[in-house]
């Protein structure tokens, strides 16, 4: 039986833009103090600095986690292919019975 209390862990959130139908542009990783660490498929982990970061919400009745960047972050990224918001959805690894 575990005794681990639960959390949430947003670490290997799938995240994707929400107006076009596609895989994953990014993986949620962590946040820093210097921004939120991303990992890019097929790629590294990148680290999107904060004054890049426009809006970043967890919604913890959906299980939402998204990220808007600002619209001059997300013109110089080509990973981004034009997103400009990134969502994902979480399930807690913890169930209680």
């Amino acid at each position: 039986m575990t005794t681990a209390r639960p959390r949430i862990d947003l670490d290997g959130v799938t995240l994707s833009d929400p107006a076009r139908d596609g895989g994953a542009l990014a993986v949620f990783r962590r946040r820093t103090t210097a921004g939120v660490v991303l990992l890019i498929p097929e790629s590294a982990d990148l680290t999107v600095p904060w004054e890049d970061v426009e809006a970043a919400e967890v919604d913890l009745a959906a299980g939402r986690l998204s990220l808007r960047f600002t619209a001059a972050y997300a013109a110089r990224q080509n990973w981004l292919r034009g997103a400009r918001e990134l969502v994902g959805a979480w399930t807690d690894r913890v169930v209680l019975g």
